[in-house]
């Protein structure tokens, strides 16, 4: 679980400062925390932590372009490069976020595939060019790889890789600053440019599908072209299912999805369908225009190493188990007191929200402090009057703001800090290791009116070694009055 900074301040057993509102357990639909150059939009997507800076993603993506370079059959056409490369350009400018210098390269095979690399690094298999049935199709693939881009997936998930790998703890030495890029794409089994940018989770795929459908409609395309695109797939029998289709949504999802996002657009009436340039191009590639086309290899796509997604790592360093041993916490205005291992520390929110969590347990990147074991106390103004209310709707802002977290178990009627609660189960990949991590939302109303809450949280394969610690940590809670 991760929250937001409200003033900077360095996370070493002291004060922090963290917004009241519980911010999304994985990322939100803001702009926070990216970079936007004058006269471009700000994404509508925020991917989460990253350990790099985006000057490193243009290195990272470079060497990795050049070992694919190196892997696979570039299509040797001008005017087919030339095209495409002048469709990208004409997507990529509506690209949100830093200004990536966006290259496309088409690559000789008749597979149907499309990949991006860090930095604004393009590549498009023929195959795709081919099966495309006009250019907003083929645009619509293109701006779902430029989204991937200008939401900096590829480094996100090279960082939630290598905190899965090393622990979390190393968050808290790299405050205010990245690390070696080299170092961390070593660490997680790459050599020098690593193949885990070629894949991405569930919800990075979604995002670069809605954040595609908004490049599509400001560069003057019609957005269901996008959705076409995946009909036309599924209508093909006999074809390998495409790469970037197969990992995690599946195409009808994905086109139901895109359709709904579709519905808050303004979608230009004179949309551009198809051009002379893109049916020139696809003649040449398949022989329509007389010569037969080049020659496209059935297989030929770059070789994948390190892992494809944070959650197939093996999760890092663990901080200690629980002590046995319980320190006494009151709150200096006294509106509550608990027990907590004395092995944990313990960092305030001007007595408002507190951090009750182990050594390498929780970190600082930016402007985000993460927790992957321990505890957030605190309390809220309620969104209504009766307490039933105000907690569902204290669970749904944690779900909307993270489309990768569910409800794994509805709210339980709970005795919690002897008063009348409810205890919310909610579960998915944490958002600085991609592991599974299980959070109980505890609420109940305080004597002022207040919506208190204590949210529990570990990964799941640890959780039962937490349980029985959380178990003693909230019955020994007291609230005031």
């Amino acid at each position: 679980m991760l929250r937001r900074k409200s003033v900077g301040a360095l996370l070493i057993l002291s004060l922090l400062s963290v917004q009241l509102s519980c911010r999304g357990l994985l990322g939100d639909r803001s702009s926070e925390g990216v970079a936007s150059a004058p006269g471009r939009p700000a994404p509508h997507f925020k991917p989460g932590f990253n350990l790099f800076t985006p000057e490193q993603d243009i290195e990272l993506g470079r060497k990795s372009a050049q070992q694919i370079a190196q892997q696979v059959t570039l299509l040797r056409d001008d005017r087919i490069n030339g095209y495409v490369e002048q469709l990208g350009k004409r997507l990529a400018a509506k690209a949100p976020g830093f200004p990536f210098t966006y290259q496309f390269a088409v690559i000789a095979t008749k597979e149907i595939n499309a990949f991006a690399l860090p930095g604004g690094f393009i590549f498009v298999n023929a195959g795709t060019l081919a099966a495309a049935k006009n250019e907003g199709e083929l645009a619509g693939v293109i701006a779902h790889e430029i989204s991937h881009v200008a939401l900096r997936h590829g480094t996100n998930q090279a960082s939630k890789a290598y905190v899965a790998q090393r622990g979390i703890d190393i968050l808290r030495t790299i405050a205010g600053g990245s690390r070696n890029a080299e170092e961390v794409i070593t660490a997680i089994g790459g050599t020098g440019a690593n193949m885990v940018f070629l894949k991405f989770g569930r919800t990075a795929e979604t995002q670069a599908d809605l954040e595609g459908v908004h490049i599509m409609a400001e560069a003057g395309y019609d957005p269901h072209d996008m959705a076409n695109f995946f009909k036309t797939l599924q209508q093909r029998s006999g074809q390998r299912v495409p790469e970037f289709l197969s990992d995690h949504p599946d195409p009808g999802n994905r086109i139901a999805t895109i359709s709904k996002e579709m519905e808050s657009l303004r979608i230009n009436q004179n949309a551009v369908r198809n051009s002379n340039e893109f049916q020139q191009a696809r003649a040449l590639l398949t022989g329509g225009g007389g010569g037969g086309g080049p020659a496209l290899s059935s297989t030929n796509e770059p070789r994948r190493t390190g892992p494809s997604d944070p959650s197939d790592n093996e999760p890092g360093a663990r901080p200690p188990a629980p002590s046995s041993s319980m320190a006494e916490f009151q709150a200096r205005d006294g509106s509550f007191a608990l027990r907590y291992p004395n092995n944990w520390d313990v960092l305030t929110a001007d007595n408002v929200q507190m951090i009750f969590a182990p050594a390498g347990a929780y970190g600082q990147k930016d402007d985000a402090v993460f927790v992957t074991h321990g505890l957030f106390v605190g309390a809220v103004a309620p969104g209504a009057g009766d307490l039933e209310t105000a907690n569902a709707q204290f669970i749904q802002q944690q779900i909307e703001m993270n489309p990768d977290f569910k409800v794994a178990r509805a709210p339980q009627p709970i005795t919690f800090g002897g008063r009348r609660g409810y205890a919310t189960v909610v579960a998915g990949p944490s958002a600085v290791s991609g592991v599974i991590e299980i959070d109980i939302i505890h609420t109940t109303a305080t004597a002022d009116g207040k919506l208190f809450y204590l949210i529990a949280m570990a990964p799941e394969d640890e959780f039962e070694t937490y349980r029985q610690t959380f178990e003693q940590i909230i019955s020994s809670l007291r609230l005031a009055g």
